[in-house]
Protein backbone atom coordinates (compact mmCIF):
# COMPACT_ATOMS: atom_id res chain seq x y z
CA UNK A 1 0.00 0.00 0.00
CA UNK A 2 2.61 2.28 0.90
CA UNK A 3 4.70 1.80 -2.96
CA UNK A 4 1.17 2.36 -4.36
CA UNK A 5 0.63 5.64 -2.68
CA UNK A 6 4.02 6.63 -3.53
CA UNK A 7 3.54 5.64 -7.24
CA UNK A 8 0.01 7.75 -7.13
CA UNK A 9 1.85 10.69 -6.00
CA UNK A 10 4.91 10.65 -8.28
CA UNK A 11 2.62 10.45 -11.16
CA UNK A 12 0.78 13.31 -9.91
CA UNK A 13 3.85 15.37 -9.71
CA UNK A 14 4.59 14.51 -12.99
CA UNK A 15 1.93 15.53 -14.58
CA UNK A 16 1.88 19.09 -12.57
CA UNK A 17 5.73 19.35 -13.82
CA UNK A 18 4.43 18.86 -17.89
CA UNK A 19 1.36 21.48 -17.71
CA UNK A 20 3.61 23.95 -15.71
CA UNK A 21 6.13 23.81 -18.60
CA UNK A 22 3.91 24.18 -21.00
CA UNK A 23 2.33 27.88 -20.02
CA UNK A 24 -0.17 29.60 -22.44
CA UNK A 25 1.97 32.56 -24.20
CA UNK A 26 0.48 35.79 -23.21
CA UNK A 27 -2.61 37.19 -25.31
CA UNK A 28 -1.51 39.90 -27.70
CA UNK A 29 -3.78 42.67 -26.94
CA UNK A 30 -4.54 46.05 -29.07
CA UNK A 31 -2.43 47.58 -26.84
CA UNK A 32 0.54 45.33 -28.18
CA UNK A 33 -0.32 46.21 -32.02
CA UNK A 34 -0.14 49.85 -31.24
CA UNK A 35 3.22 49.91 -30.22
CA UNK A 36 4.07 47.42 -32.95
CA UNK A 37 2.64 49.65 -35.61
CA UNK A 38 4.74 52.78 -33.98
CA UNK A 39 7.96 50.22 -33.95
CA UNK A 40 7.38 49.11 -37.82
CA UNK A 41 6.40 52.55 -38.77
CA UNK A 42 9.30 54.33 -36.93
CA UNK A 43 6.66 56.96 -35.18
CA UNK A 44 7.93 55.95 -31.24
CA UNK A 45 9.97 59.35 -31.18
CA UNK A 46 6.16 60.91 -30.75
CA UNK A 47 6.05 59.20 -27.17
CA UNK A 48 7.79 60.58 -24.01
CA UNK A 49 9.78 58.52 -22.07
CA UNK A 50 7.24 56.82 -19.81
CA UNK A 51 3.83 56.80 -22.88
CA UNK A 52 0.61 56.52 -21.55
CA UNK A 53 -2.64 55.13 -23.54
CA UNK A 54 -3.32 59.17 -24.89
CA UNK A 55 -0.05 59.51 -25.73
CA UNK A 56 -0.48 56.69 -28.25
CA UNK A 57 -3.85 57.36 -29.69
CA UNK A 58 -2.24 61.18 -30.11
CA UNK A 59 0.27 59.69 -32.38
CA UNK A 60 -2.21 57.24 -34.02
CA UNK A 61 -5.39 59.41 -34.14
CA UNK A 62 -3.02 61.95 -37.00
CA UNK A 63 -4.48 65.51 -35.22
CA UNK A 64 -1.86 67.61 -36.29
CA UNK A 65 -2.49 70.93 -34.77
CA UNK A 66 -0.66 72.30 -31.61
CA UNK A 67 -0.89 75.22 -29.46
CA UNK A 68 2.00 76.18 -26.71
CA UNK A 69 1.57 79.28 -24.37
CA UNK A 70 5.07 80.99 -24.44
CA UNK A 71 4.89 81.05 -20.63
CA UNK A 72 4.91 77.55 -20.25
CA UNK A 73 7.62 76.51 -22.35
CA UNK A 74 10.41 79.00 -22.05
CA UNK A 75 12.96 78.46 -19.89
CA UNK A 76 13.16 80.86 -16.31
CA UNK A 77 16.27 79.92 -15.52
CA UNK A 78 18.13 81.59 -18.33
CA UNK A 79 15.76 83.80 -20.16
CA UNK A 80 15.83 87.49 -19.60
CA UNK A 81 12.13 87.82 -20.05
CA UNK A 82 8.94 88.72 -17.37
CA UNK A 83 5.99 87.29 -17.65
CA UNK A 84 2.73 89.02 -17.04
CA UNK A 85 -1.05 88.10 -16.79
CA UNK A 86 -3.09 91.57 -17.58
CA UNK A 87 -3.94 92.74 -20.84
CA UNK A 88 -1.86 95.45 -21.74
CA UNK A 89 -1.25 94.39 -25.65
CA UNK A 90 -5.24 92.93 -25.72
CA UNK A 91 -6.34 89.63 -24.82
CA UNK A 92 -4.46 86.51 -24.37
CA UNK A 93 -4.21 82.96 -23.95
CA UNK A 94 -3.03 80.95 -21.15
CA UNK A 95 -2.03 81.78 -17.84
CA UNK A 96 -0.06 84.74 -18.99
CA UNK A 97 2.26 86.00 -21.74
CA UNK A 98 6.02 87.19 -21.84
CA UNK A 99 7.48 90.24 -22.01
CA UNK A 100 10.73 91.07 -23.21
CA UNK A 101 12.87 93.87 -22.28
CA UNK A 102 14.44 97.58 -22.90
CA UNK A 103 17.05 95.97 -25.42
CA UNK A 104 17.09 92.96 -27.75
CA UNK A 105 16.44 89.57 -25.79
CA UNK A 106 16.40 85.61 -26.52
CA UNK A 107 14.13 82.85 -25.28
CA UNK A 108 14.40 79.21 -25.77
CA UNK A 109 11.33 77.22 -26.01
CA UNK A 110 11.60 73.66 -25.34
CA UNK A 111 8.65 71.67 -27.27
CA UNK A 112 7.12 67.85 -27.32
CA UNK A 113 5.42 67.30 -30.91
CA UNK A 114 3.97 63.85 -31.07
CA UNK A 115 3.93 63.92 -35.18
CA UNK A 116 6.73 64.33 -37.68
CA UNK A 117 6.50 67.04 -40.82
CA UNK A 118 6.24 69.41 -42.60
CA UNK A 119 4.08 72.47 -40.00
CA UNK A 120 3.18 76.02 -40.85
CA UNK A 121 4.28 78.17 -37.45
CA UNK A 122 2.37 81.15 -36.28
CA UNK A 123 2.93 82.89 -33.29
CA UNK A 124 0.54 85.80 -31.33
CA UNK A 125 3.41 88.56 -30.70
CA UNK A 126 3.15 92.31 -30.21
CA UNK A 127 6.48 94.05 -31.97
CA UNK A 128 8.91 93.70 -35.01
CA UNK A 129 12.00 92.03 -35.46
CA UNK A 130 11.50 88.42 -33.74
CA UNK A 131 14.17 85.87 -35.48
CA UNK A 132 13.20 82.35 -34.80
CA UNK A 133 16.28 80.18 -35.11
CA UNK A 134 14.93 76.23 -35.66
CA UNK A 135 17.47 73.64 -36.61
CA UNK A 136 20.37 76.19 -37.49
CA UNK A 137 17.67 77.97 -39.85
CA UNK A 138 16.49 81.48 -38.95
CA UNK A 139 12.94 83.08 -39.98
CA UNK A 140 11.93 86.52 -39.10
CA UNK A 141 8.11 88.06 -37.93
CA UNK A 142 6.61 91.13 -37.63
CA UNK A 143 3.25 92.11 -35.84
CA UNK A 144 3.17 95.61 -37.70
CA UNK A 145 0.82 96.37 -34.56
CA UNK A 146 0.98 97.34 -30.75
CA UNK A 147 -1.32 94.99 -29.56
CA UNK A 148 -0.83 90.99 -30.19
CA UNK A 149 -1.62 90.01 -33.13
CA UNK A 150 -1.21 86.27 -35.02
CA UNK A 151 1.51 86.43 -37.56
CA UNK A 152 3.19 83.96 -40.14
CA UNK A 153 6.17 83.03 -39.29
CA UNK A 154 6.94 80.05 -41.81
CA UNK A 155 7.03 76.30 -42.80
CA UNK A 156 9.19 74.21 -41.09
CA UNK A 157 10.01 70.55 -41.20
CA UNK A 158 9.85 69.03 -37.56
CA UNK A 159 10.85 65.81 -36.10
CA UNK A 160 8.51 63.87 -33.56
CA UNK A 161 10.11 64.92 -30.07
CA UNK A 162 11.45 67.01 -27.92
CA UNK A 163 11.88 70.49 -30.26
CA UNK A 164 14.19 73.42 -28.81
CA UNK A 165 13.41 76.71 -30.40
CA UNK A 166 15.32 80.09 -29.83
CA UNK A 167 13.43 83.28 -30.48
CA UNK A 168 14.99 86.76 -30.52
CA UNK A 169 12.84 88.94 -28.81
CA UNK A 170 13.13 92.86 -30.03
CA UNK A 171 13.20 95.65 -27.42
CA UNK A 172 9.43 96.11 -25.47
CA UNK A 173 8.69 92.72 -27.82
CA UNK A 174 5.90 90.31 -26.50
CA UNK A 175 4.49 86.84 -27.23
CA UNK A 176 2.00 85.10 -25.86
CA UNK A 177 1.95 81.67 -27.85
CA UNK A 178 2.65 79.80 -31.04
CA UNK A 179 1.42 76.63 -33.33
CA UNK A 180 2.02 74.16 -35.02
CA UNK A 181 -0.51 73.09 -37.53
CA UNK A 182 -0.40 70.61 -40.90
CA UNK A 183 -3.30 68.73 -42.30
CA UNK A 184 -4.46 65.77 -39.97
CA UNK A 185 -3.76 62.64 -41.45
CA UNK A 186 -6.46 59.81 -41.31
CA UNK A 187 -6.96 58.07 -38.20
CA UNK A 188 -5.61 54.77 -37.74
CA UNK A 189 -7.92 52.55 -35.54
CA UNK A 190 -10.18 49.85 -35.60
CA UNK A 191 -13.96 50.72 -36.66
CA UNK A 192 -15.10 51.21 -32.94
CA UNK A 193 -11.76 52.88 -31.74
CA UNK A 194 -8.88 51.42 -29.85
CA UNK A 195 -9.88 49.26 -26.74
CA UNK A 196 -6.02 48.22 -25.46
CA UNK A 197 -7.10 45.57 -22.94
CA UNK A 198 -9.18 43.70 -25.57
CA UNK A 199 -6.98 40.65 -27.34
CA UNK A 200 -6.50 41.02 -30.95
CA UNK A 201 -8.71 39.79 -33.21
CA UNK A 202 -8.40 38.91 -36.78
CA UNK A 203 -11.41 41.01 -38.06
CA UNK A 204 -9.91 44.29 -34.97
CA UNK A 205 -5.95 43.40 -37.18
CA UNK A 206 -8.20 43.64 -40.67
CA UNK A 207 -9.70 47.56 -39.70
CA UNK A 208 -6.73 48.51 -38.63
CA UNK A 209 -4.88 47.04 -41.91
CA UNK A 210 -7.36 49.04 -43.84
CA UNK A 211 -7.07 51.87 -41.79
CA UNK A 212 -3.33 51.70 -42.37
CA UNK A 213 -3.53 51.81 -46.19
CA UNK A 214 -6.48 53.85 -46.44
CA UNK A 215 -8.70 51.67 -48.91
CA UNK A 216 -12.28 52.14 -47.38
CA UNK A 217 -13.26 53.51 -50.66
CA UNK A 218 -12.92 49.80 -52.07
CA UNK A 219 -14.57 48.41 -49.40
CA UNK A 220 -18.97 47.21 -51.17
CA UNK A 221 -21.13 49.85 -50.54
CA UNK A 222 -23.66 49.20 -48.03
CA UNK A 223 -26.56 50.40 -50.59
CA UNK A 224 -28.78 53.02 -50.60
CA UNK A 225 -30.95 52.08 -48.52
CA UNK A 226 -28.03 52.12 -45.65
CA UNK A 227 -27.16 55.51 -46.74
CA UNK A 228 -28.60 58.96 -45.05
CA UNK A 229 -30.43 60.97 -47.44
CA UNK A 230 -28.85 63.94 -49.08
CA UNK A 231 -28.46 67.24 -47.71
CA UNK A 232 -29.61 70.37 -49.13
CA UNK A 233 -26.88 72.82 -48.87
CA UNK A 234 -29.37 76.08 -48.98
CA UNK A 235 -31.43 74.61 -45.87
CA UNK A 236 -29.02 73.31 -43.72
CA UNK A 237 -25.41 74.96 -44.57
CA UNK A 238 -24.02 78.26 -42.50
CA UNK A 239 -24.23 80.12 -45.88
CA UNK A 240 -22.14 83.79 -45.04
CA UNK A 241 -23.02 87.34 -46.27
CA UNK A 242 -21.25 86.93 -49.61
CA UNK A 243 -23.48 84.02 -50.61
CA UNK A 244 -27.14 83.39 -51.35
CA UNK A 245 -29.70 80.47 -52.42
CA UNK A 246 -30.78 80.74 -56.40
CA UNK A 247 -32.88 79.36 -58.24
CA UNK A 248 -30.97 80.01 -61.59
CA UNK A 249 -31.25 76.54 -64.05
CA UNK A 250 -28.77 77.64 -66.61
CA UNK A 251 -25.46 76.66 -65.07
CA UNK A 252 -26.42 73.00 -64.46
CA UNK A 253 -28.93 70.53 -62.87
CA UNK A 254 -29.48 70.44 -59.06
CA UNK A 255 -31.75 68.70 -57.24
CA UNK A 256 -32.79 70.73 -54.19
CA UNK A 257 -35.01 73.49 -54.64
CA UNK A 258 -32.40 76.01 -54.44
CA UNK A 259 -28.58 75.74 -54.94
CA UNK A 260 -26.41 78.02 -53.05
CA UNK A 261 -23.84 80.52 -55.05
CA UNK A 262 -20.82 82.57 -54.07
CA UNK A 263 -20.43 86.23 -55.22
CA UNK A 264 -17.25 88.17 -56.32
CA UNK A 265 -15.61 87.22 -52.83
CA UNK A 266 -16.02 83.69 -53.03
CA UNK A 267 -17.29 82.04 -49.89
CA UNK A 268 -16.79 79.74 -47.08
CA UNK A 269 -19.84 77.41 -46.27
CA UNK A 270 -20.15 75.04 -43.04
CA UNK A 271 -22.35 71.82 -43.57
CA UNK A 272 -23.25 69.21 -40.79
CA UNK A 273 -23.27 66.07 -41.70
CA UNK A 274 -25.21 64.07 -38.93
CA UNK A 275 -25.14 59.84 -39.64
CA UNK A 276 -27.05 57.22 -37.20
CA UNK A 277 -23.59 54.76 -37.20
CA UNK A 278 -19.79 55.48 -37.33
CA UNK A 279 -19.00 53.96 -40.65
CA UNK A 280 -16.91 55.04 -43.55
CA UNK A 281 -18.89 56.90 -46.38
CA UNK A 282 -17.96 58.09 -49.81
CA UNK A 283 -18.96 61.98 -50.09
CA UNK A 284 -20.24 63.40 -53.03
CA UNK A 285 -21.02 67.25 -53.90
CA UNK A 286 -22.92 69.19 -56.85
CA UNK A 287 -20.89 71.81 -57.05
CA UNK A 288 -19.39 74.51 -59.15
CA UNK A 289 -15.79 76.68 -59.32
CA UNK A 290 -12.30 76.06 -60.59
CA UNK A 291 -11.06 74.57 -57.46
CA UNK A 292 -13.43 73.84 -54.65
CA UNK A 293 -11.70 73.47 -51.40
CA UNK A 294 -12.32 72.43 -47.54
CA UNK A 295 -12.03 69.46 -44.56
CA UNK A 296 -14.32 66.98 -43.26
CA UNK A 297 -14.00 67.38 -39.61
CA UNK A 298 -10.43 68.62 -40.31
CA UNK A 299 -9.12 66.03 -43.00
CA UNK A 300 -8.99 68.65 -45.76
CA UNK A 301 -9.37 68.34 -49.75
CA UNK A 302 -8.47 70.27 -52.55
CA UNK A 303 -9.94 68.99 -55.88
CA UNK A 304 -10.52 70.78 -59.48
CA UNK A 305 -13.94 71.31 -60.75
CA UNK A 306 -16.20 72.24 -63.20
CA UNK A 307 -17.60 75.95 -64.25
CA UNK A 308 -21.10 74.18 -63.93
CA UNK A 309 -22.85 72.30 -61.53
CA UNK A 310 -21.75 68.60 -61.32
CA UNK A 311 -20.99 65.89 -58.86
CA UNK A 312 -17.91 65.94 -57.66
CA UNK A 313 -16.27 62.98 -55.33
CA UNK A 314 -14.61 64.29 -52.20
CA UNK A 315 -13.71 60.92 -51.41
CA UNK A 316 -14.18 58.56 -48.72
CA UNK A 317 -14.07 59.08 -44.94
CA UNK A 318 -14.90 58.15 -41.85
CA UNK A 319 -17.32 59.63 -39.88
CA UNK A 320 -18.47 59.29 -36.05
CA UNK A 321 -21.91 58.80 -34.95
CA UNK A 322 -23.73 61.69 -34.17
CA UNK A 323 -22.30 65.31 -35.41
CA UNK A 324 -19.63 65.90 -38.17
CA UNK A 325 -18.81 69.02 -39.95
CA UNK A 326 -17.78 69.43 -43.79
CA UNK A 327 -16.60 73.14 -44.74
CA UNK A 328 -16.40 73.51 -48.13
CA UNK A 329 -14.55 76.55 -49.52
CA UNK A 330 -16.02 78.14 -52.79
CA UNK A 331 -14.25 80.82 -55.48
CA UNK A 332 -15.65 83.55 -56.41
CA UNK A 333 -18.52 82.85 -58.49
CA UNK A 334 -18.80 79.12 -57.45
CA UNK A 335 -22.21 76.93 -56.14
CA UNK A 336 -23.03 74.18 -54.13
CA UNK A 337 -26.16 72.29 -54.24
CA UNK A 338 -26.42 68.95 -52.11
CA UNK A 339 -24.18 66.74 -50.36
CA UNK A 340 -24.97 62.64 -51.01
CA UNK A 341 -23.86 59.88 -49.50
CA UNK A 342 -22.55 56.41 -50.07
CA UNK A 343 -22.37 54.62 -47.20
CA UNK A 344 -19.86 51.24 -47.04
CA UNK A 345 -20.33 48.11 -45.79
CA UNK A 346 -18.69 47.64 -42.39
CA UNK A 347 -19.12 43.48 -42.43
CA UNK A 348 -16.55 41.76 -40.75
CA UNK A 349 -15.44 39.70 -44.01
CA UNK A 350 -15.31 42.44 -46.05
CA UNK A 351 -12.71 43.44 -43.68
CA UNK A 352 -10.92 39.99 -43.88
CA UNK A 353 -11.23 40.10 -47.13
CA UNK A 354 -10.13 43.12 -48.50
CA UNK A 355 -6.87 43.06 -45.93
CA UNK A 356 -5.94 39.58 -46.83
CA UNK A 357 -6.42 38.77 -43.10
CA UNK A 358 -8.00 35.07 -42.90
CA UNK A 359 -10.32 34.33 -40.52
CA UNK A 360 -12.65 33.80 -38.39
CA UNK A 361 -13.94 36.98 -37.31
CA UNK A 362 -13.03 36.31 -33.35
CA UNK A 363 -9.72 34.15 -34.23
CA UNK A 364 -7.00 35.38 -31.90
CA UNK A 365 -3.66 37.13 -33.65
CA UNK A 366 -0.07 35.93 -32.35
CA UNK A 367 2.31 39.05 -32.43
CA UNK A 368 4.31 36.89 -35.15
CA UNK A 369 1.36 37.33 -37.75
CA UNK A 370 0.60 40.74 -36.70
CA UNK A 371 4.54 41.84 -37.35
CA UNK A 372 4.49 39.78 -40.55
CA UNK A 373 1.67 41.24 -41.67
CA UNK A 374 2.85 45.12 -41.06
CA UNK A 375 5.82 44.88 -42.56
CA UNK A 376 3.43 43.44 -45.92
CA UNK A 377 1.94 46.81 -45.39
CA UNK A 378 4.95 48.90 -44.93
CA UNK A 379 7.04 47.72 -47.81
CA UNK A 380 3.78 47.54 -50.24
CA UNK A 381 2.19 50.84 -49.24
CA UNK A 382 3.49 54.24 -48.97
CA UNK A 383 1.96 55.38 -44.88
CA UNK A 384 1.48 58.63 -44.23
CA UNK A 385 3.85 60.30 -46.89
Amino acid sequence: MHRLTILIITVFLLFQTVSWGAEKPPVFTQKDLARLILQQFSWGGGLPKEPADRDYLMILGGKRSFRYEAENVYNPETDRVTVRDFPLYGAFTGKGWILGVSDTTDATFTIFLPVTGEYDLKAVIKGNGFVWNIDDKEYRSDSKSGNFRETDVAKVNLKAGVVTIKLTIPPEGAIDSFSLTAPDYMPIQPLLGWRFREALTAVRMAEVAVALTNRYAQLPDAGPAASPKPIAVFENGVIPPSAAPTTASYLGPFSSAKWVRADYRGATIQIPLAVAETGYYGLTVNVMGEVISGSINDTPFKLASKPYLDKLNLGTYRLESGDNTLSITLPPSGGIDAVEFNKKSVAPDDFLRLSGVAGPADRLISAEEAAVLLKSISGSYSIRK
